[in-house]
């Protein structure tokens, strides 16, 4: 009886425990992988969409400000926002409509646009830091971070543009931690005030 006993009792052999850790093995290097791979996707996935929100908070902050700028006023010394001949069109110098004469409207008595060119602003970018940043009365502040490219252009740098239009071109960048690379651009065109 005690030798039947143990012969017909089932147990692992050497050769089925090793493979059973082999095959425990594979199993889990997959998963690790598949898990490095998730978060990786994550990260990019992340950065993008954080890049896209920042790239268009920036755009939407632009374009407003932007549309009380003027193109096309014949007084002297011009208000009219400037740009720099590509391939240094990475900058705008503007002046924005002020109420100069306190009368509660930014027209004078003859319904013509004051504007404040004591108080030039201009839009720069600081390719170094990676910046877009407004100037303003010696003030900065950062528009963006992560700014690969900003190009400005008018109808000087593009004829299909009409006198009263600036395209602005913003590229944002960012390494993740895995040394993948996202990148988002956004196109703007901007209509300026016809005063």
């Amino acid at each position: 009886m005690g030798r039947n006993y143990f012969k017909n009792k089932n147990g692992f052999t050497i050769s089925e425990a090793l493979i059973a850790a082999v095959i425990l093995l594979v199993i889990s290097a997959i998963m690790v992988v598949s898990l490095i791979q998730g978060s990786e996707i994550w990260q990019f996935i992340n950065s993008q969409s954080d890049l896209r929100a920042v790239a268009a908070n920036a755009m939407t902050f632009m374009t407003q400000e932007l549309r009380m700028a003027t193109r096309t006023s014949s007084e002297t010394p011009s208000p009219n926002l400037t740009i720099p001949s590509k391939p240094n069109n990475k900058s705008v110098d503007f002046y924005l409509p002020a109420d100069l004469d306190d009368n509660g409207f930014i027209f004078d008595s003859l319904g013509s646009t004051e504007w404040d060119k004591s108080n030039k602003i201009q839009y720069q970018y600081v390719p170094g830091q990676k910046q877009l940043r407004r100037l303003e009365k010696g003030d900065h502040f950062v528009i963006a971070n992560d700014v690969e490219l900003i190009e400005f252009e008018d109808h000087s740098i593009d004829s299909s543009l009409y006198n009263n239009e600036l395209r602005i071109i913003l590229t944002l960048e960012r390494a993740t931690s895995q040394g993948r690379t996202s990148s988002i651009t956004l196109t703007s065109i901007v209509k300026l005030r016809n005063q």
